[in-house]
């Protein structure tokens, strides 16, 4: 298993957060791979690699990553959007396999509620998913999709 797709108890020793400047919520820490991934490449520029970024996930902020030197990255200069900050429908919940909020509600309300899930883990255990590349919060989304379809 990739370390994007770790279990919870060793993402919590993992740790490290900071304030959100705009919003004051606590931060996650995110890997420098993540925002070379996710940001805009007329923003890499501004990328100060040496110091340590943080994702917000608060719905109601526009920024998506900060570093300790309070330097904010918001929704517009991100490549894709970002499931904690935009509720269409079409967002990916699950940006390594394509399960949106869309085709996970068809799913759920087919009956068929664990394909999502079991698709998402099944990758995982094949050493399939990217979750530092393809996911804006740098970590595995199976707790996004299990809060989802616990929503529905």
């Amino acid at each position: 298993m990739t370390d994007c797709c770790a279990t919870n108890e060793q993402i919590v020793g993992s740790g490290g957060t900071e304030l959100c400047p705009s919003c004051d919520s606590k931060g996650k820490k995110v890997k420098i791979i993540t925002l070379k991934s996710i940001l805009k490449p007329n923003v890499l520029d501004t990328l100060n690699p040496d110091l340590t970024h943080y994702f917000c996930s608060t719905e109601d902020c526009d920024v998506v990553y900060f570093n300790t030197d309070k330097k904010t990255y918001p929704t517009s200069e991100i490549k894709v959007s970002v499931y904690q900050k935009n509720n269409l429908s079409t967002v990916p919940v699950c940006y390594c396999f394509d399960w949106s909020r869309e085709k996970i509600t068809k799913y759920v309300e087919e009956g068929i509620g664990s394909k999502p899930l079991e698709h998402i883990r099944q990758n995982v255990k094949e050493d399939r998913c990217g979750c530092e590349v393809n996911n804006p919060q740098g970590s595995c989304c199976m707790g996004n999709v299990t809060k989802f379809i616990k929503s529905l």
